[in-house]
């Protein structure tokens, strides 16, 4: 934002703004959608138990 100029950064912030106030809720909230996955592993020890 801040290498933006001054017309691009409004209408970025409109557009953010648009976005958001569709998912405000009835008390001003803002409630957005989100998931996330967590994936661990461990690469099992070879025949030497190295790895």
């Amino acid at each position: 934002m801040e290498q933006a100029d001054k017309t691009t950064r409004a209408r970025a912030r409109r557009t953010l703004t648009d976005h958001l106030r569709a998912h405000r809720t009835a008390d001003g909230t803002v409630r957005l959608i989100g998931t996330s996955w967590l994936v661990t592993a461990d690469r099992p020890a070879g025949p030497s138990g190295r790895l």
